[in-house]
């Protein structure tokens, strides 16, 4: 006889492998991974490849150990009703953000992109207080309300909207969350903000979604980052004037023909350096970006890309460069970054700074510029 185990077990044991690997530090965010029933924002997903209806009142085993396993689940496709991607986000990288937000009792958050409402309710189990979560999706925004009905997290309120927008009907805010890609911040929201309050937003750098958590000054916004993730792009205008990466568009690129070894550190850990470097090369290079190659994830990562057939993908120990005399330019300058960062001690990526300067996007928004260490 096969017994359904318990989720507040099984809560339990994620939230000690993430405290184990550090994504999880302080106590409030652990016991709001444990309190907040995960599995109960679940009601379909893509986990297999094909839309699984599931029953969050009456967890299967298979439910359990997929909603407690340290993995992101999608929930809609663009396929679908809902008219794009859905998820619930890899809780590593969801204990990282909350941790990256500071969050204290009686905070006042707004969260942009409501996903399944997990998130949110996370949110509201660490502050005390209300949260306002913004959904552009109508469909997803229906499931995130009942599902944080059916969790009791009574004090999130999701409204259907664009996300450019914010909420400022109810006030100023201690923290804007933002979680989903997007290419900058819309200049209203430092508007929306508290005097100390921080706006921590995924901002499209690199072919990435790096942390970063966003200031006001005098001298005007400004972007520290704080920790690699990466999420799912933003509908509309918060992703307008951003370039997606040619992995994101789901297109590849040629393969390597020749391999340079020795010009890339054979040591880097691939959660942690390898994203430090990364980082230095997309703040040293504008061709840095995330490509693959098809039928192989042996290159997927950082890559430094000319056009449709000239890249060199960057992999721990080597350099991998498609056929044409024009790699071996991309090849040399990746050369001589990495060196730079390996003499400069391989500075991590929290260490980057930044302004956030204003697009002549319609509408605008304030993107990353003059990267500092």
């Amino acid at each position: 006889m096969t017994t359904t185990p318990a989720w507040p077990d099984l809560a339990r044991d994620l939230t000690a492998s993430l405290r184990a690997t550090g994504a999880i530090r302080t106590d409030p965010v652990a016991d709001a991974i444990c309190a907040v029933p995960r599995h109960q924002f679940i009601s379909g997903h893509y986990a297999t490849g094909q839309h699984t209806t599931v029953d969050p009142d009456a967890p299967t085993t298979e439910l359990l150990q997929l909603a407690y396993a340290d993995r992101g689940i999608m929930t809609h496709i663009p396929t679908d009703q809902a008219g794009g991607y859905s998820s619930t986000s890899q809780p590593a990288v969801v204990a990282k953000t909350l941790e990256a937000a500071e969050l204290e009792e009686g905070m006042r958050v707004l969260e942009i992109g409501a996903g399944t409402g997990w998130n949110a309710a996370l949110i509201a189990h660490i502050t005390g207080a209300d949260v306002h979560t913004v959904e552009a999706s109508s469909l997803v925004a229906d499931e995130a309300r009942a599902s944080l009905a059916r969790a009791g997290a009574a004090r999130v309120t999701v409204h259907t909207a664009d996300g450019y927008n914010g909420h400022p009907d109810a006030g100023k805010y201690d923290r804007i969350v933002v979680t989903c890609g997007i290419a900058g911040i819309p200049p209203a929201w430092l508007s929306h903000l508290t005097p100390d309050g921080t706006i921590l937003a995924p901002i499209a750098h690199g072919g990435m979604h790096p942390l970063m958590r966003i200031t006001s000054t005098s001298r005007g916004a400004r972007g520290q980052l704080v920790a690699t993730a990466d999420f799912m792009i933003a509908t509309g205008a918060l992703y307008a004037g951003a370039t997606p990466s040619p992995s994101t568009l789901g297109r590849h690129l040629p393969a390597p023909t020749r391999t340079r070894t020795g010009d890339v550190p054979a040591d880097l850990e691939l959660r942690t350096s390898y994203a430090d470097l990364w980082m230095y090369l997309a703040a040293r290079d504008s061709r840095t970006t995330c490509a693959s190659v098809k039928d192989t994830t042996a290159y997927t990562g950082c890559a430094l890309v000319a056009d449709d057939t000239t890249a060199v993908y960057v992999q721990p120990g080597g350099l991998h460069l498609t056929p044409g005399p024009a790699a071996d330019e991309l090849a040399d300058r990746a050369a001589q970054h990495t060196a730079n960062w390996d003499r400069l001690g391989r500075p991590h990526l929290t260490a980057w700074t930044c302004s956030l300067g204003p697009t002549d996007t319609a509408p605008p928004l304030l993107t990353p510029t003059g990267w500092q260490l």
